[in-house]
């Protein structure tokens, strides 16, 4: 009896596609904190969509606006600016949190197209308004105009006045009050004022009130409190 030859028909196993490899960080390119990549990655998938006259447009209405420097070709992040333009432009990129507006038609500029393009400026450029004035900086003081060796003695004697108390400050005036170099213990002295300053600062250092070290314990653990002051 002859043999009966049966074709073999191929399966095919579709390959499931998963989810595309997360992008990872290019070679080359220094990439902003995220607060400044969410305002590049904006100002990127805008100009993607509403083509270089709108980048224009944002040089105009926000020179001077150091949000914007990643524009200018000298800046750090002007790469990476570049860069999400492009993958906006092939797909690739992914859009911001913000609610993208709908792209621009191909059409001459008109009236109507400019107001639209200075909301997309004002969703952008968000301007954070602090509740408060900050609070002066407790660790600061301009020295003053004088030598290295008196800044010296004014920094080195706030510090063992800090450190060993009142007594110590009288002890040193009643020693001292004819050296010219230590008249600056005396409250009718230019220099007084900066050398009290320099004493309420070298005290918190080296006594520090109960309040203080818990409240730079909360802020170490909270950045947003901080830029809240």
């Amino acid at each position: 009896m002859p043999s009966i030859d049966v074709p073999v028909v191929p399966v095919v196993v579709e390959k499931e596609e998963g989810p595309p490899p997360a992008a990872k960080p290019i070679v080359g390119i220094i990439y902003p904190p995220p607060e400044v990549r969410n305002i590049v990655d904006k100002t990127a998938s805008f100009v993607a969509r509403n083509g270089p006259e709108f980048e224009s447009r944002i040089r105009q209405n926000e020179l001077g606006n150091p949000k914007f420097n990643f524009l200018n070709v000298g800046d750090p992040y002007h790469a990476y600016y570049q860069h999400k333009v492009k993958d906006f432009k092939e797909g690739k990129g992914s859009e911001p949190a913000a609610p993208a507006p709908a792209a621009a038609q191909p059409k001459a500029v008109t009236s109507a197209t400019q107001l639209k393009q200075q909301e997309i400026l004002k969703q952008i450029a968000e301007p954070f308004v602090p509740k408060d004035p900050p609070s002066d900086f407790e660790f600061l003081a301009d020295p003053p105009s004088i030598s290295a060796l008196d800044l010296d003695i004014v920094k080195l004697t706030a510090q063992f006045v800090a450190r060993n108390g009142r007594q110590f400050l009288t002890n040193l005036m009643n020693r001292e009050q004819r050296n010219y170099q230590f008249d600056f213990l005396r409250p009718q002295h230019s220099l007084f004022q900066y050398f009290t300053k320099l004493l309420e600062q070298y005290t918190k250092v080296l006594i520090p009130p109960k309040d203080m070290m818990s409240r730079l314990k909360d802020e170490c653990h909270s950045v947003a409190g901080v830029l809240e002051q």
